[in-house]
């Protein structure tokens, strides 16, 4: 057998199931990584998320007094004449939500994207300065 026909064989079986695995590439769903912390030092909470590959004005992100929430899309890479071999990284529309056992306050939330990671730092709002007075009650009945 002529060797160039052997590696056009070869490349046209290559090419073949890499777009028939394209094709059918569902994919899991990007669900980016996240960890979240408590600084003593600035008294903040950082909540940082894993989002290589997207730019900043793809993604969107909300605060509430207790919740955080990240949304964007990670969209699949298409370019003409590209042929995939494997395709293992996750793709698609997301939103993660971090429940905040705390409340922080959004006017003064900042985020910063720098090498693919979304740093939110969360500053907790001040708490209202005293005690509160608890009335016991009695449990009626008995002695």
């Amino acid at each position: 057998m002529d060797v160039e026909k052997l590696h056009n064989e070869v490349l046209r079986a290559f090419n073949d199931s890499c777009v028939i695995a394209t094709r059918q590439y569902s994919g899991r769903g990007f669900r980016p990584a996240a960890d979240a912390f408590f600084e003593e030092d600035t008294r903040e909470i950082v909540v940082r998320f894993d989002l290589a590959g997207m730019a900043m004005d793809d993604i969107e992100l909300l605060v509430d007094r207790r919740e955080l929430i990240v949304r964007g899309e990670r969209t699949f890479p298409t370019r003409e004449g590209r042929v995939y071999q494997q395709v293992e990284m996750d793709y698609g529309p997301f939103e993660r939500r971090v429940r905040l056992m705390v409340d922080v306050d959004p006017e003064v939330t900042t985020a910063t994207y720098e090498t693919g990671v979304l740093e939110v730092r969360l500053t907790l709002t001040a708490q209202e300065p005293g005690a509160r007075k608890i009335d016991i009650q009695t449990g009626g009945g008995g002695e």
